[in-house]
């Protein structure tokens, strides 16, 4: 899996651009934000649960997310909610749903536990898939982050 930004070509599983430490700060920061400031903690960059500010994106959070992941490998985003969701899940200008809804920008991609739902093969086949965390604002392993939007019988709210 290769992630591209701004013509430079960072192997993910060495250089991950979401993964900012005063250890790697392999991303290009100034590829998302208006401003470029250097992490200078020890410690990774956690941005799980800080409010997001939009003022600090150069782009909303579909049209900076597709400059590296492919729009249409994942969920339908730029669809307006009619409907209340929790706060942690922060939509973008006039109520649209971004990538940024439901994923964070900065963090670990392992995790200790499985974040997204996983198939019975995935279980059985790819103990990789089931350590990712998918950046993902809220735990989905048994479809929770998806039930707060979609109810149980598949349809939306």
């Amino acid at each position: 899996m290769l992630f591209v930004q701004t013509g430079l070509a960072l192997a993910a599983a060495n250089t991950n651009p979401h993964e900012v430490s005063v250890h790697n700060q392999a991303g290009d920061c100034g590829s998302c934000h208006v401003e470029s400031k250097q992490h200078l903690k020890e410690e990774l960059l956690e941005s799980k649960n800080h409010q997001m500010d939009r003022e600090v994106y150069k782009a909303d959070g579909v049209e900076m997310c597709s400059g590296c992941h492919n729009p249409n490998d994942g969920h339908k985003v730029g669809i307006k909610l009619d409907f209340e969701i929790p706060a942690d899940l922060p939509l973008g200008a006039k109520n649209k749903m971004t990538c940024l809804t439901c994923h964070y920008t900065h963090g670990n991609m392992k995790s200790n536990r499985p974040q997204a739902s996983v198939s019975f093969m995935d279980r059985m086949l790819d103990a990789e898939r089931l350590q990712k965390s998918y950046l993902l604002r809220r735990n989905n392993a048994d479809g929770e982050l998806c039930l707060i939007c979609h109810n149980a019988t598949g349809g939306a709210k």
